[in-house]
């Protein structure tokens, strides 16, 4: 240590002796310079990485992947786009219609439908077996969670705790089935988990509360299941899709029976204190922000996900969608108050105002 010390003073000392004029130094930053310097490493970092993220991993026909959620949206497109590309694809269907319809438009191609529920272990340990069963000399590549349920009903305290336990079930719960059961296979092949969130796991806004909560459940369980795959040599990777018009997100009958469906089991008092004006005037700005934000381009999502499967250097995160790269991503970085107020002009012009607080507020009804 007294060794090292005295290196370090005799350092110091050379360098004072070769600083004429010391009481007199400084130091001039041109700002001009300092910015095309830093502007030019941007540019050179974005070229050189648009170049290596372009080099493919190889091999993709001794390659198989599971991919869940595939009855249709983009379960069923990125199955489609994989089989084509040689890959043995396993599409993981909850429906028997599911299963029949992918079947017969991917005849010819490596694909091979498998019943999966992905809230049953059961039905999850069967699928893990006929893809055992049916892997011949194929190694298991990767699995993607792609599975999952819009499960937005109004406001927070419309719902119950069967409508957290049902999305849990569904959008965060099967991910954690499904990689375990098939996680054994994926060492072996240093393969890869490739999960889906959404903008909705890294802002919550008003109206989303058991999407939101489960989606935020992925994203934690995405970093854990990062940091511990890393030396198993096995990669992690999530994609945050925004919002998009293929999928029923935007389907406004659908979002106005998620709504009646909680709305019909609450207490008389609470529906008497919304009134079923501000119930309506919720599914309609909500359908209304969705349809005017969301993208009907899925091929945001698919490009992704296949990016994931197939470069040599992907990503460990995907925005999706222009909204979620100029408007969510960015807007989860504000300042809360200032998040608040931008979500609120961002849904709607007018906030809806409860029955009650439109005849005086609790003050009234205590007086009553």
């Amino acid at each position: 240590f007294f060794f090292r010390m005295d290196h370090l003073r005799n350092a110091i000392d050379t360098l004072h002796q070769h600083l004429p004029n010391q009481e007199s130094l400084t130091v001039s930053v041109h700002l001009p310079t300092l910015v095309g310097a830093a502007g030019a490493a941007l540019v050179g970092y974005v070229v050189l990485r648009y170049c290596w993220e372009l080099i493919p991993v190889g091999g993709t026909k001794q390659k198989a992947v599971f991919i869940t959620g595939c009855d249709s949206g983009f379960g069923r497109a990125l199955s489609l786009k994989c089989a084509k590309a040689g890959f043995t694809v396993f599409s993981g269907c909850l429906t028997e219609q599911g299963r029949e319809s992918i079947y017969k438009e991917s005849i010819g191609l490596p694909l091979h439908p498998v019943p999966l529920d992905v809230t049953n272990n059961e039905s999850v340990a069967a699928a893990r077996k006929i893809v055992g069963e049916k892997l011949g000399d194929k190694d298991l590549w990767a699995i993607v969670n792609n599975a999952g349920i819009f499960s937005c009903y109004g406001l927070a305290e419309w719902c119950s705790t069967d409508e957290y336990k049902l999305s849990f079930e569904v959008n965060l719960l099967g991910c954690v089935r499904v990689t375990n059961a098939f996680l054994d296979l994926l060492k072996r092949s240093r393969g890869r988990v490739i999960s889906v969130s959404s903008v909705a796991g890294r802002i919550a806004t008003s109206g989303s509360g058991p999407y939101s909560v489960a989606k935020y459940g992925v994203e934690a369980w995405n970093d854990v299941m990062r940091r511990e795959l890393r030396p198993f040599g096995v990669s992690v990777h999530l994609l945050e899709p925004g919002i998009f018009k293929a999928t029923n997100l935007l389907d406004k009958k659908a979002h106005d029976d998620r709504v009646w469906s909680v709305w019909k089991k609450m207490s008389a008092n609470l529906r008497e204190e919304y009134g079923e004006d501000y119930r309506q005037e919720v599914v309609d700005q909500w359908n209304a922000a969705l349809d005017r934000i969301g993208s009907s381009h899925i091929n945001h999502v698919i490009d992704n996900y296949y990016h994931a499967l197939t470069a040599y250097f992907p990503r460990l995160r995907y925005q999706c969608g222009w909204d979620a790269l100029l408007i969510w991503s960015p807007a989860s970085y504000m300042p809360t108050p200032i998040q608040d107020a931008f979500l609120n002009t961002l849904v709607r012009s007018t906030p809806p105002i409860p029955a009650i607080m439109k005849r005086g507020g609790y003050a009234e009804k205590k007086h009553d």
